[in-house]
């Protein structure tokens, strides 16, 4: 069988040590007709020179510099995805493996006349495999609708490979600091999705993450965002968790003392859902200092 180039874009930024494992378990795919893209955010760790190494012995990888876009996880896949000539793509996290097969196993599967498909993934804890999935949502091999996704009837952590004519000159918001999701609700919307019930990915956890080092100021443009492209969509298919959407904007606008945004956001919040009832919760939060908030928040984390 003749297999179409994939091209499997590796985003890294002073992960020398996670690359490395993350490079030789896509190498040991052997899939047949295989591309890497490297895609450095200019680190300073040796990453550089550890890449250059691999590029001696396996001529199908490429290593690109991000001086096109603005630093940043987004700003560094949109590089990477500039440089694909491969007909499929899947965008690989640098500190995650990839189990043994799965492309293969999920490109067979693509070219079925699917245009996206995509695999669930085994979290890893200083790497040990727990046992457990990090997708949420879906327990049997199916197609897939978009609108789940929107919804939040489909949350965590997946892995996935799609066609590159549906990306086109679509790229991540370089602005934003997360916030992938609405690239991928771009291009799976009316798109045949195909779900494969096995893990495909290694996600390790138990280390610094863009999520959880995202502070407020950058996080409220998520959500702001995410209402403004998809909230007239969520009111038609899922209100309530458009009501969750403006809850947490409500949550970051006072973090980010932006108080007018904070009540209007909740009020939205209630009008959407009024049997939500965690907007009621953060509307009492609402009222009190940051600074009471932070320790609260603080305290909930240690436990």
């Amino acid at each position: 069988m003749s297999y179409p180039k994939l091209s499997i874009v590796v985003p890294t930024f002073n992960r020398k040590d996670y690359l490395k494992e993350s490079l030789d378990s896509i190498i040991n795919q052997n899939y047949p007709n295989l591309e890497i893209v490297i895609t450095d955010d200019n680190s300073t760790d040796g990453t550089e020179e550890l890449c250059k190494d691999y590029i001696k012995s396996y001529p199908f990888i490429k290593y690109v510099k991000n001086i096109k876009y603005p630093q940043g996880p987004n700003g560094n896949k949109n590089n990477g995805l500039d440089y694909c000539s491969g007909k499929i793509i899947g965008i690989f996290d640098d500190d995650d493996t990839m189990v043994d097969g799965a492309l293969k196993l999920m490109v067979d599967k693509l070219l079925e006349g699917y245009d996206v498909v995509m695999g669930n993934c085994k979290i890893v804890s200083n790497r040990q495999d727990n046992g457990k999935f990090a997708g949420l949502g879906l327990n049997e091999d199916c197609e897939v609708d978009w609108k789940d996704y929107m919804c939040g009837k489909i949350s965590g952590e997946y892995w996935s490979i799609f066609k590159k004519e549906i990306l086109g000159n679509k790229r991540f918001d370089a602005n934003l600091y997360g916030g992938e999701s609405l690239l991928w609700w771009e291009l799976q919307k009316n798109k045949k999705i195909y779900y494969i019930n096995k893990a495909v990915r290694n996600y390790r956890v138990g280390h610094s993450s863009v999520i959880r080092d995202m502070v407020s100021n950058r996080a409220i443009l998520n959500y702001e965002k995410t209402i403004a492209l998809f909230g007239s969509e969520m009111k038609m298919y899922c209100p309530c968790w458009l009501s969750n959407i403006y809850m947490y904007a409500s949550y970051h606008a006072k973090m980010t003392f932006k108080y007018k945004k904070t009540f209007r956001y909740i009020f939205k919040t209630i009008l959407l859902c009024p049997k939500n009832y965690k907007a009621y919760i953060v509307f009492i939060v609402a009222l009190l200092p940051v600074s009471i908030i932070k320790k609260l928040q603080s305290l909930k984390d240690k436990l």
